[in-house]
């Protein structure tokens, strides 16, 4: 049984999604303390700048009410991260089937705050990456992330949605050049040089910004994207020097604790003389702390403020929605066909292992009464074949009766049936 707990930006304001948020250090110790709680089987942690959501995949076996487990999950997340009852309510969850089409459709960019996002890809490749060739990546997990991966590249590859698609990032530079009136005599810094970072100060430059001003913990990174965009490479602990100077300033990091605070931005401004400064964060954990824009000529957006950016991509791309959908549930039915024979093979393999025994034990009943070795011999093999033929003509009538093991009561009763060791 696959399912998923999550948060987005459909659901809650910044401010509690970055509550939530799940890194790779805590990945191990997240999957150990559900295993222990809830008998989780294998889990997944995507953490992007709009979204945070657990996949977990559990043994149904072990479920008699998928919807108390569900309560169970996300009672057992919360507490381990050690947040208030109160977050419940902007949580959503899905089990089974829907939980694999949620996946589908954030793959291919469909739940994205940008529709058709192409970001999205590299975010979800890093999320299994934790826990990929591990005990904590489960098989149907593991076989839900790479249809979601087939089904995104399908959708890429056969509808228009990502054409010209913008990811958060790009929608942070259109959102400053609507308000800066384009970026010609602009100076712009950006704050991370990693995969968003560097969508942003690509962006800078395709939109004629030649101020492209680049800092990063590692100044090889910095150095190595300012090269790209004709920028200049700043080294980390002295970008705070830099703020006197431009006119918008990015930030991208990871970082979990905030790296601008109002005590440090207000020193800034005084050399400034109150000159406008505008700040676009894109973090989550946001790395600018709110408060910073109570301060004058500060103006500071965040990734709940892209929302006029983001109504102009919807309506361009929304046309394409139908076509993306159609695909989805065309690879939808591909992984529930795996799952229903997957959820038979218990059942076939107990038939077949039954009738083996059975026909291995009265070949030995007959031998110690005849001893015969040429008749047991042919016993035997007629036993073989009589095991075999019964075996196909049982699994193709449960099949049948399963509808092909998409009824999964009466595969559990089969498999209770014909399950003569326990």
């Amino acid at each position: 049984m696959v399912g998923l707990i999550g948060i987005s930006h459909q659901t809650a304001l910044l401010e509690i999604r970055e509550q939530l948020v799940i890194t790779k250090e805590e990945i191990t110790g997240l999957y150990e303390y559900l295993n222990h709680k809830c008998d989780v089987e294998g889990i997944m942690a995507l953490s992007t700048c709009n979204r945070t959501e657990l996949y977990f995949e559990a043994n149904p076996a072990n479920v008699t009410d998928s919807k108390s487990y569900m309560e169970q999950v996300i009672g057992a997340y919360i507490a381990y991260f050690k947040k208030d009852e109160s977050v419940k309510k902007y949580l959503y969850s899905h089990i089974g089937i829907d939980c694999a089409r949620h996946l589908f459709r954030v793959a291919t960019g469909l739940d994205s705050l940008i529709l058709g996002e192409y970001q999205i890809v590299s975010q979800l490749k890093e999320a299994f990456s934790w826990v990929d060739n591990t005990a904590m990546a489960g098989p149907e997990l593991t076989r839900m992330v790479h249809k979601a991966f087939e089904a995104g590249k399908l959708v890429r590859t056969k509808t228009a949605l990502n054409k010209g698609a913008v990811s958060v990032s790009s929608a942070a530079v259109e959102l400053a050049s609507n308000k800066l009136n384009g970026f010609p005599n602009v100076k712009a810094l950006t704050v991370g040089a990693g995969e968003t970072g560097t969508i942003v100060a690509l962006n800078l430059s395709k939109k004629g910004c030649v101020n492209n001003w680049i800092t990063n913990r590692t100044l090889g990174k910095a150095e190595q994207l300012a090269d790209r965009v004709h920028g200049i490479a700043f080294a980390f602990d002295s970008y705070i020097d830099q703020l006197e100077m431009v006119d918008v300033v990015t930030y991208t990091t990871g970082s979990s604790r905030v790296l601008l605070t109002k005590e440090i931005l207000a020193e800034v401004m005084k050399k400034r003389q109150n000159r406008p400064l505008m700040i676009l964060d894109l973090c989550s954990p946001r790395n600018v702390e709110a408060e910073v824009a109570q301060l004058e000529g500060v103006s500071i957006y965040d990734l709940d403020h892209l929302e006029e950016v983001v109504k102009a991509n919807f309506e361009k791309r929304k046309g394409k929605l139908d076509e993306a959908e159609e695909i989805i549930e065309e690879v939808l039915t591909e992984f529930d066909d795996w799952l229903n024979v997957r959820r038979m093979s218990s059942a076939i393999s107990a038939i077949t292992s039954t009738f083996k025994d059975v026909n291995s034990l009265e070949a030995k009943n007959y031998k110690k009464v005849k001893d015969d070795a040429e008749a047991s011999k042919k016993i035997n093999e007629y036993g073989e074949h009589l095991s075999a033929k019964l075996t196909r003509m049982l699994i193709k009538q449960m099949k049948n009766v399963t509808n092909e093991g998409r009824d999964s009561e009466k595969v559990r009763l089969l498999e209770e049936f014909f399950n003569f060791n326990s």
